[in-house]
């Protein structure tokens, strides 16, 4: 983009008096999408009956039952004829009180002979120090009541537990138990121990046993054409490996073919065809791309996946089934596989030899933890939230229409005049207290409701925290325009059909008007520094999670210069939203005559609580919105979910000690498990150095080390790196620091310094 154009004025309009009347909008144009609609939407099928984090759906043909297993150790009895209409799930058992350590349940199976050795099998983890015994695969009981007997448990098998435990069960044709093993490690940085490759351990594979049987010293039996018997520090019980977190598998009804999706790291998620034997390539490989490529590899050649997705429609995925029901006929026989984060389905059609079509199908905007199948094979899937349902496919009835959507700016009725900036009558702009980072570019935002209508909303409890969620008259709009130097770049849109549909125009050179960018998005330079105009997908893995929110238009974020009392004059919000402003209390990140605590705390909610709060789609705990007390974040004195980057034992926030907190490393390195994950190409140097005086601030007596030009430990680096940013060091002295840390063998030292240069 030219930097010598038309500089347009991007000031902010003052509010009008009190007595200013409501205006309607009547100029939207934004209806449908910009693509075909997807043939199928998703039903949900039992309203009334909901699950708290679900993670399994298991069939049990024999007595007509569908079993829903919860991550927290309940699970509950259903009918697996869809027509029924329960008033309730009926409790089978808490695990808790077998265990009250246990951890995460993952996946049921029942014996293939269940009606008469009334057995079946939980994949489940316990909270043990003994990390070698932390995950376990157990035969249980049930009686005739169909309830569990927790005091029947049998523990088959244990092995270690970490970050990615795969956790599905399942008899194959062959009467033989499978299950799946993630590499039990943590996200980022990839599979630190090399066990992808590891033959020793069950880490990153699908293991094979036959539980009718048992070898001496063993409650099972390693059959004897389990394709690494024979192989020297092999553990025999393996049936294929290379996975990083085998999430769902099944077997092909006709070809007995394992087919699974296998979470990705940073790139693709994968769907395998799995193989006897077979290598499919993790850590060396993620699908297709090099990501060890150095290490050495297990047996046998590198199998490619099936099908993958990239990052830009997911983030992921959910293995499926193939679907055997009749009901719709155009996707019968085909694998129907799902997104996590976005709620995405595909259908992939194998004629035995290759991938015939693979297709997305329905943007279901759930978050599909699970799929199961029905009496008649009628494919289902589990929503993961705290109140997640049972959904399945419908035929979407605006699966025919043709949409007229608006590929101008110009054209979507927002502005009365595009080029000066001019909106329409009833599209108001407002101003917010802490906007993300953008990599330096500044924003100006704008609201738009069709008619007169306004704001209903409703404050929730979770996990101790009060929170808002609110209601909003389709065709709801929240405008952003991002500009830098006086010149627009890049105008997003937010549009409310029932969920947020995010759309992103680019502005022309000659400041006039701007074009829809495309769904995968557009990667360019602007300014000479890269820039993202991000895909559909992912302005929903921000705005599409159960709470379906924006990130601007809300209460702490409005409470200056009067926004709320004018917003709440003219109709648009109610008094609980107006009142929600003092549950999150937001400044300006920047401004310095605010305190550190206030300061911090506002970073942290623009910049990362669309994920990290409840329901917020990250599969951690954490909690970042602002209404969440420092107590209720789960990051003082909480241990990391996702590694500890170097920091062996370190908390999430030590008080008093930035250099063991593992929030300011991820926000500090520019390598692998940067945080937050999408978003700005740079880093934010006065909020990376304003959560360390936070953390420093609540504890200003706690010892800490001092940063060393040539650091040891990924702890002097992180206080190396303060003095670095700070500016205390001479050039000459930085410049030793930064050569050192850019050859340092420690790849969390390399990582952190990954942006700096010698200048």
């Amino acid at each position: 983009m030219r930097t010598n154009l038309f500089i347009i004025a991007l000031t902010f309009i003052p509010f009008l008096a009190s007595a200013e009347e409501r205006e309607a909008w009547t100029t939207s144009k934004i209806h449908g999408s910009p693509e075909p609609p997807l043939p199928y939407v998703a039903e949900v099928i039992w309203p009334q009956i909901s699950f708290f984090q679900g993670v399994d759906l298991t069939l049990l043909e024999s007595e007509n039952r569908l079993f829903v297993t919860e991550q927290g150790g309940k699970i509950w009895m259903l009918p697996a004829d869809l027509t029924a209409n329960p008033g309730k799930a009926e409790l089978c058992v808490d695990l808790t009180l077998l265990n009250p350590e246990i951890s995460n349940a993952y996946g049921l199976i029942f014996h293939p002979n269940f009606q008469k050795n009334r057995q079946l099998y939980i994949f489940y983890t316990v909270g043990v120090p003994d990390e070698l015994a932390k995950t376990r695969v157990s035969k249980f009981l049930m009686d005739d009541n169909l309830r569990i007997n927790p005091a029947s448990e049998e523990i088959i098998i244990k092995f270690g537990g970490g970050g990615h435990n795969g956790g599905d069960l399942h008899f194959g044709p062959d009467g033989m138990l499978y299950f799946t093993v993630g590499d039990l490690a943590p996200p980022s940085p990839p599979d630190v121990q090399n066990e992808g490759q590891n033959l020793s351990t069950l880490a990153s594979t699908i293991v094979r046993i036959d539980v009718d049987k048992k070898d001496p010293g063993l409650a099972y039996h390693i059959p004897e054409d389990n394709p690494f018997l024979h192989t020297d520090g092999a553990r025999p019980e393996i049936w294929a490996f290379g996975f990083r977190n085998p999430w769902k598998m099944c077997f092909h009804p006709t070809s007995g073919d394992i087919w699974l999706g296998d979470v990705g790291w940073e790139m693709l998620e994968l769907v395998h065809r799995v193989e006897k034997g077979g290598n499919y390539g993790w850590s060396i490989m993620e699908g297709t791309v090099p990501t060890k490529p150095d290490q050495k590899s297990g047996p046998g050649p590198i199998i490619p996946p099936a099908a993958t997705y990239s990052h830009i429609e997911g983030a992921s995925i959910t293995g499926g089934y193939f679907n055997s029901s009749s009901r719709l006929p155009a996707i019968k026989d085909a694998y129907i596989y799902g997104d996590y984060v976005t709620g995405k389905i595909w259908a992939l059609n194998w004629d035995g030899e290759r991938v015939t079509k693979n297709q997305l199908i329905a943007d279901s905007r759930k978050q599909i933890v699970t799929f199961g199948q029905s009496s008649d094979g009628d494919l289902i899937f589990l929503n993961h939230p705290e109140q997640g349902n049972l959904y399945r496919l419908v035929p979407n009835p605006k699966a025919h229409e043709k949409g007229d959507f608006p590929r101008r700016l110009s054209e979507t009725g927002i502005f009365r005049d595009v080029k000066s900036a001019q909106t329409s009558p009833g599209v108001y702009s407002f101003s917010i207290h802490a906007p993300m980072w953008q990599d330096g570019f500044s924003s100006q935002y704008w609201l738009g409701m069709p008619g007169k209508g306004g704001i209903k909303s409703e404050v929730i409890t979770g996990r101790e925290t009060p929170l808002l969620r609110y209601e909003k008259p389709p065709g709801t709009v929240v405008v952003k325009t991002i500009h830098k130097r006086g010149l627009r770049v890049e105008t997003q849109i937010l549009h409310w059909d029932g969920y947020w549909n995010g759309y992103t125009y680019q502005w022309n050179e000659d400041q006039t008007d701007a074009a829809l960018v495309s769904k995968e998005g557009l990667n360019t330079t602007v300014f000479e520094q890269p820039y993202r105009f991000p895909s559909r997908g992912e302005c929903m893995r921000c705005h599409g999670s159960f709470f379906n929110r924006t990130l601007a238009f809300f209460p702490g974020q409005l409470n200056r210069d009067g926004q709320l009392e004018r917003f709440h004059k003219l109709g648009i919000i109610d008094e609980i939203f107006v009142d929600f402003a003092n549950v999150d209390p937001l400044g300006n990140p920047y401004d310095k005559n605010t305190g550190v605590e206030k300061r911090a705390r506002s970073w942290l909610h623009a910049n990362c609580s669309h994920c990290h709060r409840m329901s917020g789609g990250t599969s951690t705990s954490t909690q970042m919105n602002a209404s969440a007390p420092n107590d209720q974040m789960y990051l003082i004195d909480h241990l990391p979910e996702k590694g500890s980057f170097g920091l062996n034992g370190a908390a999430m926030i030590e008080p008093g000690n930035p250099y063991r907190s593992i929030l300011y490393y991820r926000m500090a390195t520019k390598g692998a498990g940067h945080m937050p994950m999408i978003g700005a190409r740079t880093l934010d140097p006065e909020g990376i150095r304003l959560v360390h005086d936070w953390i420093r601030s609540l504890n200003p007596e706690a010892p800490i080390v001092d940063g060393s030009i040539t650091p040891k430990t990924v702890e002097e680096a992180l206080a190396l790196y303060h003095k670095i940013q700070s500016g205390s060091l001479s050039i000459e002295e930085k410049r030793q620091a930064i050569a050192a840390c850019q050859n340092h063998t420690d790849p969390f030292v390399l990582n952190l310094f990954a942006g700096f240069t010698l200048d």
